[in-house]
């Protein structure tokens, strides 16, 4: 298991079963939603048990891992309890995009940025991860995830038929090494895919 992929990297839900492939980290469905939001120029999001990976992607995530991310960001001043969308729109992300990159295609890492304090205005107020916009009302922001909750649902009925997953993935107790697994193809990225965890 890659250290501290058992917990999403942005805020600590166990069991995420949803990828940054940009970052090589594991995120749970409420912030990979937020991920989407960023575009696939900063975050590419894929489902851990429901989309095809392609080789350069698994390399991506196997040279990553949300312990290392987050050590990184740490020592760069990049706090978790900001909101996804500044975390991810800093000079330090772009650099560790990059530099991800660079590492699975045997290329040197660019040097690292000058750094930067985060402005005291990206501090989100739900430690859970799942935000608000800035200056949305309770009302705008249930609808929002309300909606976000509903395209999700019917993403996965129309790759799966109307009963969804019928509860893939849901199983917190579920083990890989139990001989188990879900999904399996794009190319054989199950069985890699779950010792992530």
């Amino acid at each position: 298991a890659i250290p501290g992929n058992e917990a999403c990297v942005d805020c600590a839900s166990l069991n995420p079963q949803w990828a940054t492939v940009s970052y090589g980290t594991l995120i749970c469905l409420e912030c990979s939603g937020q991920h989407r939001s960023l575009g696939v120029h900063i975050s590419y999001v894929r489902s851990v048990t429901m989309d095809s990976w392609k080789d350069k992607e698994i390399q991506l995530m196997r040279c990553g891992g949300n312990k290392k991310m987050r050590d990184f960001f740490d020592r760069r001043g990049v706090p978790n309890n900001h909101r996804i969308s500044a975390k991810y729109n800093t000079p330090d992300a772009g650099w560790y995009r990059d530099k991800l990159k660079a590492e699975v295609e045997g290329r040197p890492a660019p040097p690292e940025p000058a750094k930067q304090a985060m402005p005291a205005n990206a501090h989100r107020g739900d430690p859970n991860g799942k935000e608000r916009l800035e200056g949305e009302s309770d009302n705008e922001y249930i609808a929002r995830q309300t909606k976000l909750r509903d395209e999700a649902k019917a993403r996965m009925a129309a790759k799966f038929g109307g009963g969804g997953m019928q509860g893939l993935g849901s199983d917190a107790s579920y083990s890989a090494s139990g001989g188990g697994g879900y999904g399996g193809g794009g190319g054989g990225v199950g069985g890699w895919l779950w010792r992530w965890w």
